[in-house]
């Protein structure tokens, strides 16, 4: 698990850009007590099988 801030210096975007991804579905997240985290794990087990494009709306069920 990776907080929206940490997730956002990984990859060099704006905290904001993270929390519309995760708010769209584009990437795995996960509420943990209050705050959501970005599920590093899914997103691990994606590309390894294969996953190369991040799309809204990938995540929308979790």
């Amino acid at each position: 698990m990776c907080s929206k801030e940490v997730y956002a210096a990984m990859l060099g975007v704006s905290v904001d850009t993270v929390i519309s991804w995760m708010q769209s579905g584009t990437v795995p997240s996960v509420k943990m007590g209050r705050p959501r985290v970005v599920n590093l794990a899914q997103i691990r087990t994606d590309l390894a099988k294969g996953k190369t494009i991040f799309a809204q709306g990938d995540y929308v069920d979790e």
